[in-house]
């Protein structure tokens, strides 16, 4: 016997229903001073990186006793960033900490219960912090100053300060705790389709 079933969810109601869920689920925290998207000049200044953003601040505070510049700001849309230490200077955090270029590795200290990991670049006057959001997986890279005349008031490209390490804290082995919006659509169809055939199930019994 062929069992079928027509859903009384017209398709435009089920994805109504999967927008909804997966906004439930989504970031809350859109980004206030953080601007996602870098001129192309320096979109790829971080090897292994897949996205970059300009904050609006200039000083990378880490202070215990105030919120961290980054979440204030919202980098790439999250505030719970912790800072982790910076390059070429904290034990762990590998590679070359100033001037125009040099390389990162975090090998020895990444975790994996690390679910984002950022680069955050500083300077100075005339410019504003510039971060890097890393592709998982990758634990080392080079760099090159992102401070370049065309992207900020400046005269020729700028040194770097400093790099300063972030990262959220995640399920142990999951770089990916937040579902998809289309992920989530997928669910709500299933689930509506199921729902559907157990009512036409239960009234065929009846």
């Amino acid at each position: 016997m062929k069992l079928s079933f027509t859903s009384p969810l017209s398709l435009s109601t089920v994805a109504a229903v999967g927008f909804a869920v997966a906004s439930s689920v989504a970031v809350s925290n859109p980004a206030q001073a953080f601007s996602l998207g870098c001129a192309a000049s320096i979109a790829n200044d971080v090897s292994g990186a897949v996205s970059c953003g300009i904050g609006s601040a200039n000083q990378d505070s880490v202070a215990s006793n105030r919120p961290l510049t980054v979440n204030q700001e919202s980098f790439f849309g999250f505030s719970d960033w912790t800072f982790g230490g910076k390059i070429g200077e904290t034990a762990g955090y590998n590679g070359t900490k100033s001037g125009q270029g040099g390389t990162w590795n975090l090998s020895s200290i990444l975790q994996s219960s690390w679910q984002d990991v950022m680069l955050v670049f500083k300077s100075g006057n005339n410019t504003t912090l510039v971060g890097y959001l890393l592709a998982d997986g990758v634990t080392s890279g080079q760099w090159s100053s992102p401070f370049e005349r065309g992207v900020f008031n400046v005269p020729n490209t700028r040194d770097v300060s400093h790099i300063s390490v972030y990262f959220r804290e995640g399920t142990p082995g999951n770089s990916a705790a937040v579902p998809e919006p289309a992920t989530m659509a997928g669910v709500a169809l299933a689930g509506a389709g199921l729902a559907a055939y157990r009512r036409r199930r239960n009234a065929a019994k009846a």
